[in-house]
């Protein structure tokens, strides 16, 4: 009888292993899934058959992490790109060039030179720099407009993180229940992997795994994002992003990875420092050509009196027109110290003297804005370049963890012939123990 013991247990054992590749052929279309594969013990007992031990997942841990590493990495780049290629184009644009409308200015003085006692060259001053006013308005505008809009998609962001990472939590609960109740965890434990890459791209995570069969997940800064059944809330206020769980809270830095950390990368390194480099050139311009100015006297003799003005807590916002500037009032006239050390008019209403000392100081500006924008391209590119990368290392490590996980039909459809075969080899055994069998009986 054991001979028929055996061959059932083949049977058995056949059977099953047909069922999993079954259900891999099955699911080969299906994303995340991982193929399963069912291993076989002798049974203790001598010469008692075979038996299933287990049916496992067909995973490697670390392949995982590579792709949750590198999906990271790529969300990063090129969430930051998206606002980082903005500015390049917006600072760089021809429309919109500092140096062209500073360039406009400067040929308007030296127009004004050839004849400084003419209002018509006078008012070309004031008009080519409220032209420069508007340009800088419109950079001012469209970079601001960025960082609402940044805002916005820090928030929404916040809202999809704070549910995955629910998820995550409900599916650890999940896979607890269903390990204490030996019941099998491969769909819970795909559907697991699958939020977690959808988390990684959100956010830079680091795991954790429990002898329970759950997860801990938190992000590269060390903020918990999901412990055991328990996950954390993301929110947003402006650009600063914080979490919170079991009634700690964690603000989010750039290093935290994935699309928040681009986001954040893209506020902190990108716009922000942007508005206050175009601040800064404001406010030297506007300083410059004032001071130039003011050492300069008007077609009244009279001294001469900033042609802009602005709020020091933030020029490129506020930047206007002086509003007591009139063509007679700005200050061509060149000065020098008199005999008592007084500074005064050193020509009538045709001198020209100071031309020369206001658009000396213009020029002094021209650097900032190329150095600007040359930044802002060097760093758009190298951020282009990194992006490539991390797709490429990306893909890699999707097509490495296929390889191993993934299911392939032709493997699968030689293991069905296989145990095909076993099926057939075991129930030939138990027609042959029975067939020897009954010629026993017949012997008697």
């Amino acid at each position: 009888m054991s001979m028929i013991s055996n061959a059932m247990s083949g049977l058995n054992a056949a059977n099953v292993a047909m069922t999993v590749a079954g259900q891999n052929v099955a699911n080969a279309a299906v994303d995340g899934y991982s193929r399963q594969a069912a291993s076989f013990a002798t049974s203790n007992s001598p010469l008692g058959g075979v038996y299933v031990n287990s049916v496992d997942r067909i995973v490697d841990a670390f392949l995982n992490d590579d792709i949750w590493r590198t999906q990271s990495d790529l969300s990063y780049y090129q969430s930051k790109q998206t606002y980082l290629g903005y500015v390049e184009e917006i600072v760089g644009t021809d429309s919109l060039n500092f140096n062209d409308a500073v360039g406009q200015i400067t040929n308007a003085f030296n127009a004004a030179a050839s004849s400084p006692d003419s209002n018509a060259y006078r008012q070309q001053i004031i008009s080519s720099s409220e032209g420069l006013i508007q340009d800088l308005a419109q950079m001012n505008g469209a970079l601001s407009a960025q960082i609402d809009k940044l805002s916005l998609e820090m928030t929404n962001l916040a809202s999809n993180t704070s549910s995955t990472a629910q998820q995550i939590a409900d599916v650890n609960q999940n896979i607890v229940q269903a390990i204490a109740n030996k019941q099998p965890t491969a769909e819970l434990k795909d559907k697991r992997e699958q939020l977690i890459t959808e988390l990684s791209s959100q956010i830079g995570i680091a795991i954790t795994e429990r002898d329970d069969g759950s997860l801990d997940i938190s992000t590269l800064s060390g903020a918990p994002l999901v412990i055991g059944t328990s996950a954390a809330t993301v929110s947003v206020a402006g650009t600063e992003v914080s979490t919170s769980l079991k009634g700690q809270s964690f603000t989010l830095n750039d290093q935290v990875g994935g699309k928040f950390g681009g986001l954040i990368s893209a506020d902190l390194q990108v716009i922000q420092p942007t508005l206050e480099k175009l601040s800064d050139l404001v406010k030297d311009f506007a300083d410059d050509v004032n001071t130039a100015l003011s050492e300069g006297f008007d077609l009244n003799g009279d001294a001469g009196i900033p042609l802009f003005t602005y709020n020091v807590a933030n020029p490129l916002s506020s930047i206007e027109i002086n509003p007591a500037i009139t063509p007679e009032k700005i200050a061509l006239i060149g000065g020098e110290f008199d005999a008592g050390g007084n500074w005064v008019a050193a020509g009538g209403r045709g001198d020209n003297a100071n031309v020369a000392n206001i658009i000396a100081a213009i020029q002094s500006n021209d650097d900032d804005f190329s150095v600007l924008v040359g930044d802002l391209g060097i760093a758009s590119k190298q951020n282009q370049n990194s992006a490539t990368t991390s797709e490429v290392l990306n893909s890699n490590a999707v097509l490495a963890r296929d390889s191993r996980s993934g299911v392939n039909l032709d493997e699968e459809a030689a293991n069905l012939l296989h145990f095909q075969q076993m099926y057939s080899a075991n129930a030939k055994v138990i027609t042959t123990a029975d067939q020897v069998f009954n010629t026993l009986l017949t012997m008697f």
